[in-house]
């Protein structure tokens, strides 16, 4: 007895079902179950780029706040630098206003600039009161 194996027949015969068809649907379906994923993954994506975004503003932001507040103590060290000179300045003026007030200073030039002598005796006037 002879057994003979059944010759494979190769090509394509539209009455055949072959196991790709099924694969394929299988593939379709896994794709469409697939989409709320990418659509989810895009949602992330943006997302990310939101919460970037912010932390970029927000840094802007505190970068200037702190060039900001920077600025202002600059301008009140110079304050304060202006304040000192001020008042070594009116510390020097006051003492200038108390030597040109001086009595001797007054009277010397009274004396050699202007002329000016004491009054003698003949000279003073009495005035009564009138009680």
């Amino acid at each position: 007895m002879l057994v003979t194996k059944k010759k494979v027949q190769s090509g394509y015969f539209p009455e055949q079902q072959f196991p790709e068809k099924v694969r394929y649907g299988a593939e379709r379906k896994r794709t469409v179950q697939e989409a709320p994923g990418k659509e989810a993954a895009q949602w992330g994506g943006m997302t990310l780029c939101a919460l970037l975004l912010c932390l970029f503003l927000v840094s802007v932001g505190l970068i200037s706040q702190y060039s900001r507040v920077v600025a202002l103590r600059l301008q009140i060290h110079e304050v304060t630098k202006e304040i000192e000179a001020l008042k070594s300045e009116k510390e020097h003026l006051q003492i200038e206003v108390k030597r040109l007030n001086s009595l001797e200073r007054i009277e010397m030039i009274a004396k050699n600039d202007l002329g000016l002598q004491y009054p003698e005796e003949r000279q003073w006037v009495r005035i009564a009161r009138g009680d």
